[in-house]
């Protein structure tokens, strides 16, 4: 049994916004009125980091149309450099990548959470956050239906809030113009290059989500590398709009440092009454992210296991349901294991590096199919191709040489942590073509 094609482009379109709105749009802005002290540069930085992730939509949609299955990129990497490849990024992505975001999202949930209703201290969050990850993952067992139409529904609530508080914000009157004037700093585009365009990459990070799911998606071949040009647009246009409304509220000097500009902005706008209204959008926001990672991240593995190069458990179909289920749930587990040991945060920081180059690598493998497989069907072909691509992958390979030497000794283990995946490949690969060879014999 196989999974079943019942998301439509609006699901796969939402399923792409709410994997990229997460919490760190309300956050992040405080980190980069440190690094960029002129108006236009605050504003100019998001318009770049969504230009740069549209052309990283656009390069990954010619390879969605082209492979329409479970995994996204592990199985672009694996047509363009051969199984092996795939299978580094899906041992990354089962180990720590995925279980480490949904543990991450789900901590920083109860966190808001926390400021709503009261959850007893500690022990409470860290039962909040289990419950989370257990409810949103029996959700996704029950159906990529359910699954789908809950994220639509989150979706949609999240962005009707953000639009509403922007609108709302900036009808005000109460805010200051003046805050986007050239301030006496001198304007580099040196800024553009450093840690603010890191911080603005991994905010926009999730544009990829329907590529994972390719196999559950009606006419794939079309709505999967639509639904991701139009989900970045809208992300970008969304994240834009909100630092614009950050800026009217507040000037930079003002937001350094500040950890919830949304809701310092909110409150000199509209009065301090709407601090729940945007507590209840971040809350949104970020289960809306924890449901995304869950419905794509169970696909990889299932991918692995249907080419036979991992447990073969993982590629069982609910006979129901129709969803990775056993996949859904070790997910669940890892990211409850990540929950309860805390120490999900520095784990990931050991993958951050490889991350950026396996999604370098990812847009080389367009170059790579497209020199390699010249005739194969391409429903969609890469818009500006070569281009679009080349400022993909130099901006990705770009922030990874930074982080590099930012953090050596994570991205060092990083590449040890991807490195192991070769041994446990080469002893899957190597029981699959024993299985072949016994199914050959007389």
């Amino acid at each position: 049994m196989s999974l079943a094609p019942k998301l439509g482009l609006m699901n796969a379109l939402m399923l792409v916004v709410g994997s990229v709105v997460g919490a760190g749009i309300f956050t992040t802005s405080g980190f980069l009125a440190a690094e960029l002290p002129q108006g236009a540069a605050f504003v100019l930085v998001w318009i770049v980091g969504g230009a740069l992730t549209l052309a990283g939509a656009l390069t990954y949609a010619e390879m969605g149309g082209m492979f329409p299955r479970a995994g996204g990129d592990y199985q672009f990497l694996k047509e363009a450099y051969g199984p092996w490849a795939g299978f580094v990024l899906g041992w990354l992505a089962f180990l720590v990548v995925n279980p480490g975001s949904i543990a991450a999202l789900a901590i920083a949930l109860a966190g808001y959470a926390g400021d709503v209703v009261p959850l007893g201290g500690a022990w409470g969050k860290t039962a909040f956050a289990l419950g989370t990850i257990a409810v949103l993952s029996a959700i996704n067992v029950r159906g990529v239906k359910w699954a789908g139409a809950a994220q639509d529904v989150m979706t949609i609530a999240s962005i009707a809030l953000i639009a509403g508080l922007v609108a709302l914000g900036l009808a005000s009157g109460k805010g200051d113009l003046s805050h986007f004037a050239t301030s006496d700093a001198p304007f580099s585009f040196r800024a553009f290059t450093g840690p603010a365009m890191i911080a603005v990459i991994f905010t926009y990070s999730g544009w990829f989500a329907s590529a994972y799911v390719a196999s559950e998606v009606k006419r794939p071949e079309r709505n999967v590398p639509l639904s991701m040009f139009l989900g970045t647009l809208v992300v970008t246009v969304l994240y834009v709009a909100l630092n614009v409304f950050y800026l009217y509220a507040l000037p930079l000097s003002a937001m350094k440092g500040e950890p919830n500009v949304a809701a310092r902005a909110s409150a000199l706008l509209l009065g301090p009454h709407v601090s729940l209204a945007v507590t209840v959008t971040i809350l949104l926001a970020i289960a809306t992210c924890v449901n995304g990672t869950i419905l794509t991240g169970a696909r990889v593995t299932y991918a692995m296991a249907e080419d036979g190069v991992f447990w073969p458990l993982f590629k069982r179909v609910h006979p129901r349901f129709r969803t990775p289920h056993l996949g859904i749930w070790a997910q669940g587990a890892l990211s409850m294991l990540l929950v309860l040991l805390g120490t999900f945060e520095q784990i990931l920081s050991y993958v951050v590096f490889v991350m950026l180059l396996t999604s370098a690598a990812a847009g080389v493998a367009l170059v790579v199919l497209r020199v390699r497989r010249p005739g194969a069907p391409r429903p969609y072909r890469t818009f500006g191709y070569p281009v679009t691509p080349f400022v993909f992958v130099v901006s990705y390979a770009w922030i990874a040489a930074l982080v590099l030497l930012d953090k050596p000794a994570p991205s060092a283990l990083g590449l040890v942590i991807a490195a192991s995946g070769v041994p446990v490949y080469l002893y899957w690969s190597r029981k699959k073509h024993a299985k072949s060879s016994k199914e050959m014999l007389p």
